[in-house]
């Protein structure tokens, strides 16, 4: 076989998975949005069968020689999809389609009792309804793992070729700088909004008008509502966001909207014609990370940014942004607080937020904490932390829909890509222009072309340390993030 018999071989594999993968995100999507909560069970069972199917594909025989043909391609999209290819079907091969199966289905079964738990303050429930998914997802674990540590196998699903004991001492040393940030900088920015109501239609009026503004095409994407923000990439010319509301306060929403859209940009970015192969995707979800913390709090904490938005908050909600003006969103968006939600919580404080769930996940899967002790383990390890404790189970362990969904190995990420989206920053300020000349001048357009080129355009065809390196100049490195936070809230 040719090397051109092999690519149209692994294209039309390829076209398989992500056909397969798209449906199942479709439904993800419709499950986080709009779906009856009676629907549960019959979705689980669906995701489930997809799953199966999914897993079934990866382990095609007939496609094996075309992949092992193509690692040594010449072509970097042809390579990558191999490479990525044959390292899906190795995972694959180690974990039976049962399993898989199983997974999926108690997954989604999960996810349902922890949005009405969470809703109802029921930590019981929360309990009970993760205890058999936690179970199952270190199962996988000990398979993925092959006699290795199962939760580094966990973090390769997301973070390629990392292990805790690479991650460690990076969340340590950033603990360790953070905590007497948070002393010196407690109290820093301003006060909180005043109590008014901010109607959530016209919040979602904002979401799709800002989502807009920074460059999310709505004619291959759209802006949904839901509980926990999300983005999902359906197939080619099919990528979702989605942001909260809480009618007391925009920031959240808004600050959503940057978080979800920095990631809907990524996806968007990746060429078209990749989108149906391996290659076709981010190298992991530390870059996919960068991209979302880039957007959120360089962009969307940037003075030019509420230059912008606060005449589009003044048109649509003139009587809750009567007297409010640019420096009151950002004083009140930059206050640094020792918050319970680590959704909501500043930059300064936020990686602590991390640090905890990783520690206790990584407990988790390793059986040196039971799930039953979760919700105790939380409210003591974040009152170490930051010094704070949870005022209800909302608060607490409940707070996130990872561990309800089974994504175990994924929170350690959010702190790489604050690291990375620092780094890109500084490399974006030095190539475009300072954030807030450029944004006054030119609009945001820059900053998407300049990660359109350095980061999208490369898909999947280099590891995320090569890919930041090449686009920074520089290895991974706190420094440019402590600036930042140093830079951001240092008291007025």
């Amino acid at each position: 076989m040719n090397e051109t018999a092999s690519w149209a071989t692994a294209c039309e594999w390829m076209g398989t998975l992500a056909d397969l993968q798209g449906a199942s995100a479709v439904l993800e999507w419709d499950r986080e949005t709009i779906m009856p909560s009676g629907a549960a069970e019959a979705r689980g069972a669906q995701l489930s069968t997809l799953a199966g199917l999914h897993h079934r594909a990866l382990l095609d025989p007939s496609v094996g020689d075309a992949l092992e043909q193509l690692r040594e391609s010449g072509d970097p999209v042809r390579a990558a999809s191999a490479h990525e290819g044959q390292r899906e079907r190795s995972r694959a091969e180690r974990v039976p389609e049962a399993l898989v199966r199983e997974l999926t289905e108690v997954s989604s079964r999960s996810v349902a009792i922890w949005t009405d738990a969470r809703e109802r303050g029921d930590v019981s429930a929360f309990v009970e309804g993760i205890r058999p998914l936690v179970a199952l997802t270190r199962e996988q674990a000990t398979c993925l793992a092959n006699g290795g540590d199962p939760y580094d196998a966990l973090i390769d699903l997301y973070e390629p070729g990392t292990t805790y004991a690479d991650l460690q001492p990076v969340l340590d040393d950033l603990a360790a700088r953070v905590a007497p940030l948070v002393e010196r900088l407690a109290g820093a920015g301003g006060p909180a909004l005043p109590e008014r109501e901010w109607d959530g239609d016209r919040q979602m009026a904002l979401a799709s008008a800002l989502a807009d503004e920074i460059g999310f095409d709505q004619s291959r994407g759209l802006v949904g509502r839901t509980a926990h923000p999300v983005t999902m990439g359906l197939g080619a010319g099919d990528t979702r966001l989605s942001t909260r509301v809480d009618v007391a306060d925009p920031l959240s929403s808004i600050m959503a909207v940057m978080h979800e859209g920095g990631h809907a940009l990524y996806d968007q970015g990746i060429p078209e014609v990749w989108r149906r192969t391996l290659a076709g995707d981010a190298p992991s979800l530390g870059a996919h990370e960068s991209q979302s913390r880039f957007w959120e709090n360089h962009i969307g904490r940037s003075r030019a940014f509420w230059e912008v938005v606060a005449p589009m908050l003044s048109e649509r909600f003139p009587l809750s942004s009567a007297g409010l003006g640019p420096d009151d969103y950002i004083r009140a968006l930059n206050r640094v607080e020792r918050s319970t939600r680590r959704v909501e919580s500043d930059e300064v404080t936020y990686d602590l937020h991390i640090v905890l769930r990783a520690r206790l996940e990584r407990a988790m899967i390793l059986g040196d904490l039971d799930v039953t002790d979760l919700p105790g383990a939380f409210d003591e390890g974040l009152h170490d932390l930051l010094g704070i404790s949870p005022a209800s189970p909302a608060e607490g362990a409940m707070q996130d829909i990872h561990w309800a969904a089974g994504i175990i190995g994924y929170f350690p990420t959010y702190t790489l890509g604050n690291l990375y989206a620092a780094q890109l920053a500084d490399a974006a300020e030095r190539a475009v222009g300072p954030i807030d000349e450029v944004i006054r001048a030119q609009g945001m357009a820059p900053f998407l072309d300049f990660l359109r080129e350095t980061i999208h355009c490369h898909g999947r065809t280099m590891s995320t340390p090569d890919l930041m390196r090449q686009a920074t100049g520089s290895d991974l490195s706190a420094e440019p993030f402590v600036r930042h936070l140093e830079r951001t809230y240092a008291p007025q």
